[in-house]
């Protein structure tokens, strides 16, 4: 999106009733899914003049993809954050799920480009700043809550491969690949939007077992060739690794 465009999107955007900010996409390649997202107080319901303006948009040869958002519910999301309560909740398109810690990367990664005069998107930049650049109450519970989450993953799904079960098997590996994602993000101090793109850039990180993507990607691999042994000496090794990973982090 362009200076230009930008502010004729935003121009319009800011004129619908209900709407309290307009915040553009982190750089980087941990980009958000949506080029834009609106923000609206719990109290009001978007307007529906926001369709005509979207459709206003396109015609004039300036489409947007764009997320609405709830500012109160990102609120608390962000205050469930920095008392280290991690929650993850089902989300069509996302096949892993929403975890209540991707609102906060929303704002942390954000761009503003409109809000009302109360401030209220930089007011949730504010908050998610009051415990520093990455809050550690979050990192703790995250590294937590997500190894114990890929620790039964990996089990159940062991047990279902044992018999044959090689669907179960690897959907439950995703589960614990996209755990395991969640947690060396933590241990790196980087917020995580969602799990699209997420092994290839955790492999990217300083913190990380090594060649994890391309790992990630062979389990796959033995499970499609109907070899879940292979398959999961390979998760184990992985598993053995995260472990230590996050004794180093506890020890440290």
């Amino acid at each position: 999106m362009n200076e230009i465009n930008r502010e004729k999107i935003v121009s319009k955007l800011k004129s619908i009733p209900g709407l309290k900010g307009i915040v553009g996409s982190g750089a980087g390649g941990n980009s958000m899914e949506a080029a834009i997202l609106l923000y609206y107080a719990a109290s009001d319901s978007l307007h529906p003049d926001l369709d005509q303006v979207i459709s206003q948009l396109a015609d004039a040869g300036s489409p947007i993809d764009y997320g609405i958002r709830e500012s109160g519910r990102v609120g608390q999301a962000i205050g469930d954050c920095l008392e280290g309560k991690i929650k993850i909740e089902h989300g069509n398109g996302y096949p892993f799920g929403i975890v209540n810690s991707s609102y906060a990367a929303e704002i942390h990664y954000g761009r503003i480009l409109w809000e009302t005069p109360d401030r209220p998107i930089t007011k949730l930049k504010e908050k998610l700043l009051m415990q520093g650049a990455y809050p550690e109450t979050m990192r703790q519970a995250t590294i937590a809550y997500f190894m114990k989450e890929a620790a039964r993953a990996v089990e159940s799904g062991h047990h279902a491969a044992m018999q044959g079960d090689i669907h179960y098997a690897s959907g439950s590996f995703f589960h614990a690949a996209c755990s395991w994602v969640q947690v060396i993000y933590a241990l790196n101090r980087q917020f995580l939007l969602n799990e699209k793109g997420s092994v290839k850039r955790a492999n990217q990180l300083p913190i990380s077992p090594k060649q994890f993507r391309v790992r990630v990607n062979q389990i796959y691999r033995y499970f499609a060739a109907n070899n879940p042994k292979l398959a999961y000496c390979e998760i184990d090794m992985l598993e053995q690794e995260m472990t230590a990973l996050v004794k180093k982090f506890e020890e440290a």
